[in-house]
């Protein structure tokens, strides 16, 4: 079923690609009334399938777009117009929040600056989603994920250390749909406070700065410790034995995550039938198997080979130890815990099925309806009727290129 938390807020989204977006796309989620401006003549990269790597095939869903604007209406409106500036400024005056990632020069072109807008309605939230903060000398500048969010922040540095090339980001998006849900909880905290105290306010969230908090270990460590990160460690030189992951016989990784390795040692050993282990003097304590990693490591690595995974499945459900298949993103999406939350829902649009992620917070053990992504100015004339724009305003607005 929708969710009704934010019944009744309008938002007004300006925005593109994936990072602001997808902070609506998450108000959606909640039950917003989100209103997506676009360009006419200018179509979202998004509303294309322009991932590279994937088969060249029709699904029948611009997938990217989907994802960052589900259960939104769209409005073409030409801000370079004066017609349109005048419409998005009504927009704004009847709104509960606005978000964008335009630039700053761009947001003063169009007249939609945090000044111009809460001049026009004072109580309003008003969203920025930037890539560098509001800050400091790259302020007006553009910027995407895996630059500001996975290269500038250390991450890409962490996860290259035991590669012998750049681990690039592993997948499109990663850095703006985390920020994008840090953006909507800010903007969720700022209705919060409006309802308290009646007032607005500016909410900042960059690539940078959600990149920062995700990495915040490695980054405090490196002042702490006068590091350049975290050490990160290859296969055999892990210093604890029982967080790695290993090789089944059929060749799939099992991932452990035995931190509290005097209970999830002994019990490794018993269920496997190598309490021998238990006496070596080399692995008897979590001291000697950390002073001994890569014996111990490679002793692992043997016995994990030696069995197929269906048998380790039943052996470490005995043991009781946290760990994971390291999956495929198909695995995942068919994976019967997901599944049973509902964390991969099906959408349907027009003829065709497809499916889509839902956003992490569900609320009174429900899982969110999603709906799906409206086409490029779908609902412009629907939108303008509810501001009062009659049929003869709009036709009058379409002929002189101000709305789509």
């Amino acid at each position: 079923m929708p969710y009704d938390l934010l019944a009744g807020v309008r938002v007004i989204e300006a925005s593109m690609y994936a990072f602001a977006p997808s902070a609506g796309a998450v108000l959606a989620d909640w039950g917003a009334d989100v209103i997506k401006i676009v360009p006419p003549d200018v179509r979202d990269p998004m509303s294309g399938n322009i991932i590279a790597g994937l088969p060249e095939r029709e699904v029948g869903v611009a997938f990217m777009w989907e994802i960052t604007n589900r259960g939104k209406r769209c409005i073409g409106v030409d801000q370079r117009t004066k017609q349109g500036r005048r419409i998005v400024a009504e927009l704004a005056r009847g709104a509960d929040v606005f978000i964008t990632n335009l630039l700053p020069d761009a947001r003063r072109r169009f007249r939609v600056d945090a000044e111009d807008l809460t001049a026009i309605n004072p109580n309003l939230v008003y969203a920025r989603a930037s890539a560098h903060g509001p800050a400091g000398p790259e302020r007006d500048a553009g910027g995407f994920d895996h630059t500001d969010f996975w290269a500038r922040t250390g991450m890409a540095h962490a996860a290259s250390q035991v590669s012998d090339e750049f681990v690039p980001q592993p997948g499109p998006a990663l850095g703006d749909l985390a920020s994008g849900a840090f953006l909507a909880g800010g903007i969720a905290a700022a209705l919060f406070r409006r309802e308290r105290t009646g007032r607005g306010g500016v909410v900042d969230v960059s690539l940078l700065s959600s990149g920062m908090w995700m990495f915040g270990p490695g980054v405090v460590a490196s002042q702490l410790y006068d590091v350049d990160a975290i050490p990160r460690n290859r296969h055999h030189e892990l210093p604890n034995p029982f967080v790695a992951a290993y090789t089944t016989r059929d060749r799939r990784l099992v991932y452990l995550s035995g931190i509290q390795t005097e209970k999830h040692f002994d019990r490794f050993c018993e269920t496997v039938d190598r309490t021998d282990l238990l006496t070596d003097p080399r692995f008897a304590t979590a001291a000697a198997r950390a002073e001994n990693a890569p014996a111990c490591i490679a002793v692992l690595d043997e016995i994990f080979a030696s069995r197929d995974l269906v048998e380790w499945i039943t052996l470490l459900e005995k043991i009781a130890t946290p760990w994971s298949l390291v999956q495929t993103a198909r695995e995942a999406a068919d994976d019967p815990q997901v599944r049973a939350n509902n964390f991969v829902t099906t959408v349907q649009k027009d003829a065709v099925s497809y499916p889509l992620v839902a956003s992490p917070a569900q609320f009174d053990g429900v899982a969110p309806a999603l709906a799906p992504a409206p086409g490029h100015g779908e609902h412009t004339e629907q939108v303008l009727l509810e501001h009062g724009y009659s049929w003869d305003d709009i036709v009058q607005l379409k002929i002189d290129g101000a709305v789509l």
